[in-house]
């Protein structure tokens, strides 16, 4: 059976996404990481597969803590649903 090269990505699993929402939210240092290299601060999670959504458009800010604590269940349900085109860890208001 061939695959649909249109389709977008699966989501995350389950555990990566909360692992990755968990150190977005409290650690300094991996934000810092996932800023520079989403795709290796995955890795330091277990995470191999590609990730396209799971990253954030050039000049875009990664939202706060508290801005993710907020949206806490939303982004979750995002990350391990199928992808859409814009990444939801973006924030569009600086801080």
């Amino acid at each position: 059976m061939s695959q649909d090269n249109n389709a977008p990505p699966a989501g995350l699993p389950p555990r990566v996404a909360k692992a990755l929402l968990d150190k977005l939210e409290s650690d300094q240092a991996f934000r810092d990481a996932f800023t520079q290299s989403p795709a290796q601060a995955l890795r330091s999670l277990g995470h191999t597969e590609a990730a396209p959504c799971i990253a954030l458009k050039p000049g875009a800010k990664l939202a706060s803590p508290a801005e993710i604590r907020a949206q806490r269940a939303k982004l979750e349900a995002a990350m391990t649903a199928v992808q859409k085109a814009d990444c939801d860890l973006s924030s569009q208001s600086g801080h």
